[in-house]
Order: structure tokens, then C-alpha cells, then sequence
């Protein structure tokens, strides 16, 4: 038998998985808002992101780019971002690359009674080498979340 196979039909699969996590803070929607879109804000209340810079001019916006460190796994790796999505004190999105994991990242804040409800949505692909640690990536991310949102609830709920 005689197997053959065109080496550019042959693509590489990356992993791609969807982490979903949201809060109830007490505190006013546009306040939430500014404060999470705020790159200078972004290590205060994310353990995983020692730095985090906004390094376009001008107010955030679609277009803004950022750049920072993640330490993860016992890693620090650089990552740059750009902002892809941006509606006032209703939704902020960013593309995030990270050396082979790219990340599309969509916040969302609703109003709710007693504030606001904050969600957080990466939908995240894991290429090259590092595919082989997708399941631990993922699962580092989610907890390192789940962990960041609380640390945000706390920090703005004190702000009152």
C-alpha cells in the first residue's frame, strides 16, 4: 500500500477551550467598568498578572493595545493584547497572544439590583509544544479566575 499526503493539506490543530466565570459585585456598573478596563488596575486584583500596561495613547477603546507578564505553572511568560471590542459600561473585549496560546477575551456587565453582574469569557487556543499541557492550562486559567474575580469583588465592594 502506498500512503501519500500533501504536507501543505496538512494543518495543525490547535486546542481551544471556553472558560466562562461571572461575579454579582455591589457596586454601580460604571464603576465595574472603568476599574476592569483599567490596564494599571489589572495585578491588584489578578495574582497571575505581576505586570499589565496600556501601551497605545489615548482613552481605552477598540484598537488600544496592552502589554504585561502572566506567571502561571511556575512560568512568567510576556504577552502583548488589542482591544477588539469596546461599548461603555457594557462590554470590553481583547485578542491576547501569549507565545503559541491565544486567548479572545469578552467581558460583559449587567446591571443588576444590588449592582453589577461581571462575566468573564476566554476562549482560549493552545498551539505548538504546549498543546501537550492544554488540559493543565486550562484548568490553571479557570481556577486563577475563579480566584481573580473574587479578589475584584473584594476590592471594589471595600471601595464603597
Amino acid at each position: 500500500m502506498d500512503i501519500r499526503y500533501d504536507s501543505n493539506a496538512v494543518e495543525e490543530v490547535a486546542q481551544m477551550a471556553r472558560i466562562e466565570e461571572s461575579v454579582e459585585i455591589k457596586r454601580p456598573v460604571d464603576k465595574v467598568f472603568a476599574y476592569t478596563t483599567d490596564a494599571k488596575s489589572w495585578p491588584k486584583w489578578q495574582s497571575t498578572f505581576p505586570e499589565a500596561e496600556q501601551t497605545s495613547q489615548g482613552p481605552v477603546g477598540v484598537g488600544t493595545t496592552f502589554r504585561g507578564t502572566i506567571h502561571m505553572m511556575g512560568l512568567t511568560m510576556k504577552w502583548t493584547a488589542k482591544a477588539t471590542e469596546y461599548e461603555a459600561n457594557k462590554k470590553f473585549g481583547k485578542s491576547i497572544t501569549c507565545g503559541s496560546i491565544t486567548n479572545e477575551q469578552h467581558n460583559t456587565y449587567e446591571p443588576i439590583e444590588r449592582g453589577t453582574r461581571f462575566t468573564i469569557v476566554y476562549n482560549m487556543k493552545v498551539g505548538g509544544f504546549m498543546k501537550l499541557f492544554s488540559p493543565m492550562i486550562v484548568c490553571s486559567t479557570r481556577k486563577a479566575l475563579k480566584k481573580a474575580l473574587g479578589n475584584l469583588k473584594g476590592i471594589l465592594e471595600a471601595q464603597t
